[in-house]
């Protein structure tokens, strides 16, 4: 590109732009909004190498990443979009800069153009989505809850360390990014058809909840997963995959079933005091009322205190099977009857 008479377009426009020598890299013109942003006089500008405008921080990041990319300042061709970098003004104040730069040629010297478009708020927003990710990459990854995703393909998308640890435990082998569901190892057929249905379900539209179960290899104790299916919906409405949230539940389940149990026991125990309590207590309280309490001595008497101890025996063993009833498991009410 040659400058022309249409350099007005350099002179006056609104983004920091500047010529630099590709030999020397000094800088051999700038424009008005670039002495205006780093404060230096045009003079003193014109002092300047390109590379000086970054801070002798990142100086050596600069030369490493062009590096990389097989990029040398003196040899660039064409456009480059360089990214968003750090430079320096003339009172040391960081700015964030978005450099693009093309060649030219400038009073019959190879040069290149640099425009340098502020992205001061291109950069808050970066590092506020870095930041975001990462508390969110924290937060999913420090819960035992299981929690992935797939794709219309059933490829796995997303997993956290929860999920990738269980299904390594299940099956000897770590899920990777990318991976078909229905293709890793250690999954029977049988699973694979059944896990199949659970994420077409979803990718047609429904979201549900399902208890699913697996068998530890190692301690082969059976676990119990809530799982929920999520159907994941473009801008649009197109369902792009399926979201998933797993929790181990055995422990709530079981705990639940302990309560059932402990509830029916109770039940029981109220049964049995109400029915099979009650008759030996009225029993025992009849003899009472018929006993002679005056005349203690009367033969009668004798009679009754042997009814009442046939009477307090069956309380006794009623009371027995309470307790019993009260600290082991199992069915009740047969044995009150069998007894």
């Amino acid at each position: 590109m040659q400058l022309t008479d249409l350099s007005f377009l350099f002179d006056d426009n609104p983004q920091p732009m500047w010529i630099y020598d590709l030999s020397s890299l000094r800088i051999l013109k700038v424009n008005k909004a670039a002495i205006h942003k780093y404060g230096y006089a045009e003079a003193d500008f014109l002092l300047l190498k390109a590379n000086e405008l970054h801070p002798q921080a990142d100086q050596e990041k600069l030369y490493q990443t062009l590096r990389k990319k097989g990029i040398d300042l003196a040899a660039l061709q064409g456009i480059n979009y360089g990214g968003i970098w750090t430079h320096q003004d003339k009172n040391g104040n960081i700015i964030y800069v978005e450099l693009t730069s093309y060649n030219t040629r400038f009073e019959n010297i190879a040069c290149r153009v640099v425009s340098a478009a502020d992205a001061s708020e291109k950069k808050h927003f970066q590092e506020e989505l870095i930041w975001t990710k990462s508390n969110l990459e924290a937060l999913i990854n420090n819960t035992e809850d299981q929690i992935w995703s797939v794709d219309k393909d059933l490829r796995y998308v997303y997993m956290n360390r929860a999920y990738r640890y269980l299904i390594a435990q299940l099956t000897g082998t770590e899920p990777k990014d990318g991976d078909y569901t229905n293709r890793h190892p250690g999954f029977s057929e049988n699973e694979v058809e059944i896990w199949n249905l659970y994420y077409n379900r979803a990718l047609a539209g429904e979201r549900y909840t399902l208890i699913t179960e697996s068998r530890d290899p190692l301690t082969q104790k059976t676990h119990s997963f809530e799982v929920s299916f999520n159907p994941i919906y473009k801008i649009k409405g197109d369902i792009t995959g399926v979201g998933c949230f797993a929790r181990d539940i055995t422990t709530w389940l079981e705990t639940e079933k302990a309560m059932v149990d402990q509830n029916e026991r109770l039940r029981n125990i109220a049964s049995v005091t109400s029915h099979e309590l009650r008759r030996p207590v009225a029993s025992m309280l009849g003899l009472i009322n018929i006993m002679d309490r005056e005349n203690f001595f009367n033969p009668d008497n004798r009679e009754i205190i042997e009814h009442l101890l046939i009477v307090g025996k069956e309380i006794d063993d009623v009371i027995r099977l309470i307790v019993d009833q009260s600290f082991m498991e199992g069915p009740t009410k047969d044995r009150f009857k069998e007894q």
